[in-house]
């Protein structure tokens, strides 16, 4: 088990994802990693090309700066928190994923990865909340 968070990622329309929350990803800023088929189903073809490093080797991928705005959504469909994004698309990618700094600013706290636990940052004490499913999830 990994942990997944429901986000409602609004810029081109408006449109919700399961996203993995990967504390290995490193970003300087907030980003949102999406491989080109969502992407285009979000309204975004192409971006500004640029070089990301990830555990076995450097990819091309393509960064539109500013473009969306991520709702973190909790289980009862309530909002925990919101924030301005890049989006990165990352041709090949297996599945959408938020790195270190969006997981920070969006509040998330992993309590166990392998069990898929987590809390947010206005929770309060003791409160754990469970993985969202993955769309592909059986």
């Amino acid at each position: 088990m990994v942990v997944y968070v429901r986000l409602k990622v609004r810029g081109r329309g408006e449109r919700e994802l399961v996203a993995l929350v990967n504390g290995g990803a490193h970003s300087p800023e907030p980003v949102l990693v999406v491989d080109e088929i969502t992407a285009r189903e979000m309204g975004y073809v192409t971006g500004e090309a640029a070089e990301a490093s990830v555990a076995d080797a450097r990819r091309k991928v393509y960064i539109v700066r500013d473009a969306v705005e991520l709702v973190l959504i909790g289980e009862e469909g309530e909002e925990l928190s919101r924030l301005r994004a890049h989006l990165v698309i990352h041709p090949g990618l297996e599945e959408p994923l938020i790195t270190d700094v969006t997981i920070d600013e969006l509040g998330i706290s992993v309590l166990s990865f392998s069990k898929g636990l987590w809390r947010h940052a206005s929770d309060p004490p003791g409160r754990v909340r469970v993985s969202a499913k993955p769309p592909y999830a059986l």
